[in-house]
């Protein structure tokens, strides 16, 4: 039996903030990458350390108040990446009305 026969274990992934589980596509990844570099992977493939925070704005702020991200990836997180996340749920939330 080859790989195509085994089915693919989906785990569900927790939100650094409010410790929720979910599917990763409900949630944004964040990722340090093997450089060190921090970004937001909005593909969720993206290689490196991952973290995850709801697509909510209660969620982001209270990452970043707790420099949650930070922990969690284990490397100083840049403000930018937070301003980039409120923008994308923006966005959202925009699109969404």
């Amino acid at each position: 039996m080859g790989k195509e026969g085994m089915n693919k274990r989906r785990r569900p992934r927790t939100c650094v903030a409010c410790k929720t589980e979910k599917p990763k596509r409900e949630l944004i990844r964040i990722v340090r990458s093997p450089e060190g570099r921090v970004y937001v992977d909005l593909t969720g493939k993206g290689q490196g350390r991952g973290a995850y925070v709801c697509d909510n704005i209660d969620c982001i702020e209270l990452a970043r108040k707790k420099d949650l991200l930070s922990k969690a990836l284990k490397v100083e997180v840049p403000r930018e990446v937070y301003e980039e996340l409120l923008k994308k749920v923006a966005e959202t939330e925009g699109a969404g009305q």
